[in-house]
Order: C-alpha cells, then sequence, then structure tokens
C-alpha cells in the first residue's frame, strides 16, 4: 500500500507536468514564453495566496499551532544542510564543478526545492489511501474513532498544506538571507566574465580597423577647425567617450563587509512584507478566532460564501503552478536560441540607430555635435554595425559553449536528490528511536522528508532573469531539466520512506519497534 500510495501521487504530478511540458514545446504553443510571466504571477496571487488563507485559517486550531514549531526548525536545518551537502559534494574530485561562478549559483539551486507546486499535489494524493489517513489523522490527542473517511482525508490534507506553507516560511527567509544575494553575485561575475571574453574576441576587429579610426580622427581635427573649435576645447573624441561610458551598465561592488545584522534584518523585512506571509498572519489570526473561522468554513455559516470561494480558487493553484513549471523548463532549456534568434531579428534596426542615439543623448552637451556631417556619421554608423555584428557572433558561440557538463550534472542531482534527503530521513529516524520526536506529529516528520527530497525551485532562474543575468540562468535552467526527469524516480522513493517512517504497520508497531 505504501509503494502504490507514493507511487500514485509521483505520478499525478507528472502527468500534469506532462500536460505542460506539450503545452510549451509543441510547434503552435499553447503556453509561448512570454504568457509564462503573466500567468505565474495570476497563479500567486489570485490562487495561491487564498489557498494559504484558507488552509491555515480551516484547519489549524490554538492547540496544533505548538506542534508546527518541528517544521519550521526543520526548514531552516534542512536547507542549511542541502546548501553543505551541494559545497561538499563539488568540492571532491568526481563531481568537483570547475567554473566557481557557476558553481555559486548551482550550490544555491541545489539548497532550495520547489516546495510548494509540488508537494501540494502530492499529499491530496496520499491522503487518498486509507492507510494514509488513518494513521495520520488526528483530533487533539486523541483519535476521533466516528471521524468519516472523507473527513479524515479532508484533515490529512488541510494539515498537510499547512505545514508547507509553515515550511514556506523558513524558505523564504533563507532566500532572501542567503540564496538572492549569492545568485545575483553569482550571475553578476558570470556577466562581466562573458563581457571580457567577448571583448578578447572583439578585439581583432579594432586592430583591424585602426587605420579607419586614424583617417576619422583626422577628419574630425580638420571638422573643428573648420568650425572654429569645440567650446572649452572639448574634442569630440572625449565627448563621444563620456556618453559611450554613460551608456554601460554599472555592476555595483558587492560589500563583502555587509553587516550580517543588516542582511538579517532586510531578509526579515523581505519576508513580513511579502504577500505569502499576509496570507499566513491572516490565516492564523482567523484560526484563532471560532467564531469567524466557524462562520467561514462551517456548512451553513454567515460568511462561507468567501470561504467557500477561497477555497475553490485555491484548489486550482496546484495544478496551474505545476504546469507553470513544466513548460518554463521547456523554454528556458531552449532560452539561448530564442535569445540568439530576437538579437539577429533585430540587428539592423540597432545599427541604423546606435549612432543617432549617442548624437541625441550628448547633443545638450555642445552643439558642435549638430553639425557633423552625413559622411561621417555613415561611415561611424558603419563601422559600428560591423563591431556590433562581430560581437553578436562572438556572443552566440559563447553561450552556445556554456552547456552543463555531466560532472555538474551528476553532481547537482546526487546532492539535490539523493545525498541530501538520505541525510535528513537518517537524522529523523534517529531522533524519532532515540525517543526525542515521539510527540511530533508523524505528518510533520513526512512532509520534512518529501519536502528534502524535491528538485530545485524555479525562482532561482526567475531571480536571475529578472536581473538581466541570463548566462548563469540558462546554465541553472539546463541543469534542471534533467534533475526534474529523474525526481519522478526518486521523489517516489523518498515518498516511500517517508511513509514507512510515519506510519505504522498492520501490528501497529512504529518503524522503530518493528
Amino acid at each position: 500500500s505504501v509503494i502504490i500510495a507514493s507511487t500514485s501521487a509521483t505520478a499525478k504530478v507528472f502527468v500534469i507536468g506532462g500536460i505542460g511540458y506539450w503545452a510549451a514545446a509543441s510547434k503552435s504553443p499553447v503556453l509561448p514564453p512570454h504568457a509564462l510571466t503573466p500567468i505565474s504571477k495570476m497563479n500567486f496571487n489570485l490562487l495561491i495566496l487564498p489557498l494559504i488563507y484558507a488552509t491555515l485559517a480551516s484547519s489549524v486550531t490554538p492547540e496544533k499551532i505548538g506542534s508546527l514549531w518541528f517544521v519550521l526548525v526543520s526548514a531552516f536545518g534542512v536547507i542549511s544542510l542541502s546548501f553543505g551537502v551541494a559545497t561538499l559534494l563539488g568540492k571532491l574530485p568526481f563531481f568537483r564543478v570547475e567554473n566557481k561562478i557557476d558553481f555559486d549559483a548551482l550550490r544555491i539551486a541545489a539548497a532550495f526545492p520547489n516546495i510548494v507546486a509540488l508537494p501540494i499535489l502530492i499529499f491530496p494524493t496520499l491522503c487518498e489511501f486509507a492507510v494514509v489517513h488513518d494513521s495520520f489523522y488526528t483530533e487533539g490527542d486523541d483519535v476521533n474513532e466516528e471521524a468519516t473517511q472523507v473527513e479524515k482525508y479532508r484533515s490529512c490534507v488541510d494539515q498537510s498544506n499547512a505545514m508547507i506553507f509553515v515550511y514556506f516560511f523558513a524558505w523564504n527567509f533563507l532566500y532572501w538571507v542567503l540564496g538572492y544575494e549569492t545568485l545575483v553575485r553569482a550571475g553578476s561575475k558570470r556577466q562581466i566574465h562573458n563581457e571580457e571574453t567577448l571583448s578578447t574576441e572583439t578585439s581583432v576587429v579594432h586592430n583591424t580597423d585602426d587605420s579607419f579610426e586614424a583617417v576619422n580622427h583626422h577628419q574630425q581635427q580638420l571638422e573643428q577647425e573648420e568650425n572654429g573649435g569645440l567650446e572649452g576645447g572639448v574634442t569630440p573624441k572625449v565627448i563621444e567617450n563620456e556618453c559611450t561610458t554613460g551608456e554601460e551598465v554599472a555592476i555595483p561592488n558587492e560589500d563583502e563587509k555587509t553587516s550580517v545584522l543588516r542582511l538579517i534584518t532586510t531578509a526579515l523585512f523581505k519576508t513580513i512584507s511579502s504577500p505569502g506571509f499576509v496570507a499566513m498572519i491572516l490565516g492564523f489570526i482567523t484560526a484563532c478566532i471560532p467564531p469567524l473561522r466557524d462562520a467561514l468554513f462551517e456548512p451553513g455559516g454567515a460568511l462561507r460564501f468567501f470561504g467557500s470561494a477561497m477555497e475553490s480558487l485555491g484548489s486550482a493553484s496546484s495544478s496551474v503552478g505545476t504546469i507553470i513549471v513544466a513548460a518554463s523548463l521547456v523554454h528556458q532549456a531552449n532560452d539561448d536560441n530564442i535569445r540568439d534568434g530576437r538579437e539577429d531579428s533585430i540587428e539592423h534596426d540597432d545599427n541604423a540607430t546606435q549612432t543617432h542615439q549617442l548624437h541625441n543623448e550628448c547633443e545638450s552637451s555642445d552643439t558642435i555635435q549638430q553639425t557633423q556631417s552625413t559622411r561621417r556619421r555613415s561611415s561611424m554608423s558603419q563601422f559600428g554595425g560591423m563591431v556590433r555584428r562581430r560581437s553578436s557572433l562572438a556572443l552566440q558561440s559563447i553561450r552556445k559553449l556554456r552547456k552543463p557538463t555531466l560532472q555538474m550534472h551528476a553532481w547537482f542531482i546526487t546532492s539535490r536528490l539523493i545525498v541530501a534527503p538520505a541525510i535528513v530521513s537518517l537524522i529523523i529516524i534517529g531522533m524519532d528511536c532515540g525517543g526525542i520526536l515521539s510527540d511530533i506529529p508523524s505528518l510533520a516528520k513526512m512532509v520534512v522528508i518529501v519536502n528534502a527530497g524535491l528538485p530545485g525551485a524555479q525562482l532561482c532562474v526567475i531571480t536571475l532573469k529578472s536581473k538581466g543575468l541570463t548566462d548563469s540562468a540558462s546554465i541553472v535552467a539546463k541543469v534542471y531539466l534533467p534533475s526534474y526527469l529523474l525526481s519522478a524516480v526518486t521523489i517516489a522513493a523518498w515518498t516511500s520512506i517517508g511513509l514507512l517512517v510515519s506510519i505504522p504497520d498492520e501490528d501497529g508497531n512504529s518503524f522503530c519497534n518493528r
């Protein structure tokens, strides 16, 4: 029964994910790349937030809040452990990731699993099986023998979702403390490295056209003499360089000595001010006011229409979220081709407007640039276009070479899907057999074990892309794809182990007493 339950739960996730993959990979995609961002925002703001509120408000009671501490503390421990495991494995000879910049970004992806979209699909399917919901159903400290199967199922689902969202609070906090800054720093370093490589690739073009620049500089001097010189003695070359410098994207230097207290305070503020946390607090407040909770979620309640609306919206969030994750894997894996194609299509327009944009930005600094000859502008435009075409080809070659190595895939899959959840499971088994977790709900242990074995979170890729760090985002996305495919096996395995650890056997013996 345990194996059947875990296999069914995992199969459900990947059937929905397969639909999302097909919707994005077909020749005429139902989910094109430009649609994923607005749909993802819609899913979180209109579906997941109601689910968080409705789940916590309807299922958490003041008596049960005290048992959630284990999930919160475990989330901090599991994420920190996952980060440590990824770091240590990455130093071993067989798994060593030679590129330190990619290693910094990928170990963050290995530390933060996808703990919302996948678990809220897995646990409802698990709870459908009698062997699961009978074991996890409790009311206070006693088992309610008169509860129906539907009530036990509903309790199992609500309690698991509540624990998942408490876990998500710790996940969110650690992401802002550890994950976000490390990801952005690694992505920025990668961007700088690629720009330096690109500069090397295009230096041949500049050296080849030294004679052109010499002739052009001589022509500038002649035009300056004809116009009586420039105001303030500043040559067009200097003005041009100043404007070009203004065009460069300045990547701020990260302060390595930034106060830890300041970082934690910032992370705490971002976590508390996030919509998800607000929904959690409102849910807890509602749960602690029984008359309000009953009016919203009890049949026949005065405000039942509102509670029912929140539940209906939330019920669709897990499926939509899984479809988005699968579709994102398709488009992110093909992100280089899409981006390169876009650059090729707009290259002509960029070349035609580059000199004009520079001229417009600099015309207020000195009126002499308004009288530059058409011939000179045309020559500079042609030269700039040639350099840009060569640069674009060099950049495309860099991106094509930027593919994850076999060692990188092996390291990520081993640390994220095998070693980290194995250590977490052994720790929970050891503590449980030692009597330390005797008062902890079995469902809480199950949630922690399952969450430890999930693939990486898509938020890591979204963060990098939102900052324009597309090269690092592409590497992380390409590493994600095989790990998500293999997780079909590993999630089922760790779910089975979690069930064996959490629920008693036919004779009522716990795992440690078998």
